[in-house]
């Protein structure tokens, strides 16, 4: 299993917004492409306006083909045309498990 971390932050002023484009078009994508996604956190103490997600994947295979179909679905696009003029230091960062034999919580199930 691997989480892929996605951090961001949001120009000021357009938290409201992007929440609701979040909701209402992006997630609903998420899901119909089948990800095992977390969530979505905004920070509350702290550097402002900063967003975490975290989505899971078997391995760098399955990230592979996933991501690719979501990056090539002219819905996302028409989505980042909205919400990309908010968004500004966009990381993506790929995790390994790094303690052998240790129970892994995942999305509705245990790997060991």
């Amino acid at each position: 299993m691997i989480l892929l971390k996605i951090s961001y932050r949001l120009r000021a002023h357009h938290v409201a917004e992007y929440d609701a484009v979040f909701a209402a078009r992006t997630l609903p994508l998420i899901r119909e492409h089948g990800f095992r996604f977390w969530g979505v956190w905004r920070t509350l103490i702290g550097d402002a306006q900063e967003y975490l997600e975290l989505w899971e994947f078997d391995s760098l295979a399955e990230f592979d083909e996933k991501w690719r179909g979501l990056m090539n679905d002219p819905r996302l696009k028409s989505i980042f045309d909205v919400t990309g003029p908010m968004v500004e230091d966009e990381r993506l960062t790929i995790f390994e498990p790094t303690l052998p034999g240790e129970q892994i919580l995942t999305m509705g199930r245990s790997v060991s």
